[in-house]
């Protein structure tokens, strides 16, 4: 499928999102953008089966209540390895433990440092931040979803933004090492935001 047509194809989709605010415009530019990534076969984490079919990510409308500005209170811990779907390890830290309060309730949610990835300068400030929810398995990916996110500078709030979370590359086709999010980060609530299941199981 081509870029421009699947381009087209996503803006009709959305095109209600437009009226809306700038930041809906945004994150609908970030998934268009993102799609557009996903058709390239050269970088493509989708299984070559079905890129051939591909027109697009599977999303829940964009929802500003899942935009949050947290402060983050570090809380650094000791470097420990987290499982993977592969079974192989990855090392990581806890940076911090975000305290916010979402659909009525409140929640805590540990964000990692990934220890390989904190020795190189372009990614010394990258955070990762696993979770899993009550729509897992059902309209989201079983294994739990990703937000990525930067740290914050001195006195500012770290945007946890739900409509941003990700699947694994897991779910869209083997032989990638996806961590599995800790037990620590299990939200009991169902996070109706970011993207949704594409397939029913995984290849």
């Amino acid at each position: 499928m081509s870029t421009v047509f699947l381009t087209i194809t996503l803006l009709l989709w959305f095109l209600p999102s437009f009226a809306q605010s700038d930041y809906n415009s945004k994150e609908l530019q970030r998934r268009i953008e993102l799609n557009t990534n996903y058709l390239d076969s050269a970088s493509s984490p989708l299984h070559p089966d079905s890129l051939r079919s591909f027109i697009g990510l599977s999303y829940y409308d964009i929802d500003e209540s899942y935009r949050l500005a947290v402060k983050v209170k570090k809380k650094l811990g000791a470097s420990f390895t987290m499982a993977t779907s592969s079974g192989k390890l990855k090392e990581f830290r806890q940076y911090a433990v975000l305290k916010f309060a979402l659909n009525g309730s409140k929640f805590k949610l540990p964000i990692y440092q990934n220890i390989k990835l904190m020795r190189n300068p372009l990614y010394r400030d990258y955070l990762f931040i696993p979770f899993t929810d009550l729509t897992n398995g059902s309209s989201t990916y079983g294994g739990g979803r990703y937000i990525e996110a930067r740290i914050p500078k001195k006195g500012e709030l770290l945007e946890l933004d739900f409509n941003k979370s990700f699947n694994p590359y897991c779910h869209y086709s083997t032989g990638y090492n996806c961590p599995i999010p800790p037990k620590e980060n299990y939200l009991n609530t169902k996070i109706e935001a970011g993207e949704k299941l594409l397939y029913k199981s995984i290849h």
